[in-house]
């Protein structure tokens, strides 16, 4: 129910609840005042026909007392007048009654026997009447006179003053509800419905809506006021934001485009850097066989090796870049992740015992996940190298890399995975090493010694296998690469790569990498 009609119904109850109440009050009031009239009248009479009487009873005149009653009885509202003995029983009476039909006699005694009047409501002839009995003096026939007035008329009365007043209170009733339904309506859901309207406008985004102003004063007014000054505020707020989101995507596009340039600066000086240095040599060395055309053919053919073997390490690192270009071409196959780790280490037991690095290998059941063995073990070997090489770089006597294996992990939703954790403790990686640790070129070597493309290369190919990689510091020293890899096919997509917890781990696989190309 709207608000409106809730208000213009308790208004109308309200006032009609009073109104009724009023003329329920009004109404008994009004027939006390006619009861009160009709007796005061009927005693009027009976004392006018009192000093009548007793006059003439002094002066010994006679006249027609049968008369005098019926005349007096026809006056209106005069039932009837009775005329009583010593005894109280009526002996005269008018017309319109017989003595028969009278027998309260116990008020005319006791108004005769104490000389006081009385008034009484009694029944003579199935009619309700007031009587006022008046005592006599002067005559022995007759002691006490009765004027008996019908209540009939004064009830009549009564119910026409009702009828009045009832008729009132449903035109005022009436008239409230009326007046109140065109005030309301004006004053209260004309506003209302404005101020609703304006308020789903602004909800919708529109805050060039104003709605209407009423021209008559209160609160309606000032609220249609201050929701204008509202539209008006946040117009405005509206416009300066848009222009600050503007000038936000402005500078975000700018540097958008000065990190894409920087980016491409930085793989241009990688490229120049890990290009420049074999480029010389071949330039060197072919500068040798066109100079010296007399050197033996040792010289020749040495000169020509180091040449093929520089073009080789160009087209290692054009390969490399290549890779984190074009998307892989997966070939699935059921690998054991311990037994592809364990071929990983295998292979750098020579590095790692010139250097006194332990390689230790986790026994258990095989850890089975669908993947391509040969783009893993490109992932392992970058992981393994880069952490053999941080080691041998600080020169730890009691260095190690070691191999932790999760068989089943699930997500949240609801996704199992396997995982492989590549551990060593050296030194771990810088703070601010984290952000850039995947990506391309970033490397923490000595120019010449790393491209800086081995994470990036690995990330790439775990994600394309549907899992990730993560890096973070152990709390003892070193470092944890953590390699996540999905049980099933029906998980190798819509699961988003997560970053890196540890930038250092980064640096130590990119390091790694770029000694192995």
């Amino acid at each position: 129910m709207k608000t409106s009609t809730r208000l213009i119904l308790m208004l109308t109850v309200t006032v009609s609840a009073l109104m009724l109440l009023a003329s329920f009050l009004l109404s008994r009031e009004r027939e006390a005042l006619l009861n009160r009239s009709a007796r005061e009248e009927v005693k009027a009479h009976a004392l006018t026909l009192q000093s009548a009487l007793e006059e003439d009873f002094r002066t010994c005149r006679t006249f027609d007392l049968q008369q005098l009653i019926n005349r007096l009885s026809q006056n209106r509202g005069i039932y009837g007048v009775l005329l009583f003995d010593a005894t109280g029983q009526a002996v005269l009476v008018s017309d319109a009654l017989k003595t028969k039909d009278i027998s309260y006699v116990e008020e005319a005694r006791k108004v005769i026997a104490s000389n006081q009047e009385t008034d009484v409501e009694r029944r003579i002839k199935d009619e309700d009447v007031i009587s006022v009995i008046l005592p006599l003096q002067g005559d022995s026939r007759y002691r006490a006179v009765e004027i008996a007035q019908s209540i009939s008329y004064v009830h009549e009365d009564i119910r026409r003053a009702q009828r009045d007043i009832i008729l009132t209170t449903v035109f005022v009733c009436i008239a409230i509800f009326l007046v109140v339904t065109f005030v309301t309506h004006f004053n209260l859901t004309l506003p209302i419905r404005e101020l609703l309207g304006g308020a789903q406008a602004v909800g919708r985004g529109d805050l060039n809506y104003r709605v209407i102003v009423p021209r008559s004063g209160g609160e309606i007014r000032q609220l249609a006021r201050e929701f204008n000054r509202m539209a008006d505020h946040l117009a405005t707020q509206r416009a300066a934001a848009t222009r600050e989101a503007e000038e936000r995507l402005e500078l975000e596009r700018k540097l958008r485009h000065s990190e894409r340039l920087a980016l491409a600066g930085k793989m241009a000086a990688g490229i120049a850097h890990e290009m420049g240095a074999p480029l010389q040599v071949i330039d060197g060395r072919a500068k040798q066989i066109l100079n010296q055309t007399e050197a033996s053919i040792e010289m020749r053919q040495r000169n020509l090796t180091i040449i093929r073997s520089q073009a080789e390490r160009i087209a290692r690192i054009v390969r490399q870049l290549l890779n984190l270009a074009r998307p892989y071409t997966l070939q699935l196959s059921d690998i054991d992740l311990r037994q592809l780790l364990a071929e990983t280490l295998e292979l750098l037991e020579t590095n790692a015992a010139q250097a006194g690095i332990q390689l230790r290998r986790e026994t258990g059941p095989a850890v089975r996940v669908k993947a391509d063995p040969h783009l893993l073990n490109q992932v392992f070997m970058n992981i393994c190298l880069n952490a053999v090489q941080t080691l041998t770089l600080r020169r730890k006597s009691d260095g190690y890399v070691r191999t932790e294996f999760i068989n089943d992990w699930e997500d949240k939703r609801g996704r199992h995975f396997s995982a492989v954790k590549v551990i060593d403790n050296g030194g771990g990686i810088a703070e601010e090493h984290f952000p850039p640790l995947f990506d391309p070129f970033f490397t923490t070597r000595e120019i010449g010694q790393g491209t800086g493309l081995g994470l990036s290369v690995s990330r790439r190919i775990v994600e394309e296998h549907g899992g990730w990689i993560e890096a973070a510091n152990n709390d003892e020293g070193g470092a944890t690469f953590t390699v996540y890899l999905p049980h099933n096919a029906a998980d190798f997509t819509g699961l988003p790569p997560q970053q890196p917890e540890s930038a250092a781990e980064a640096t130590a696989q990119d390091d790694a990498i770029s000694q192995q190309t």
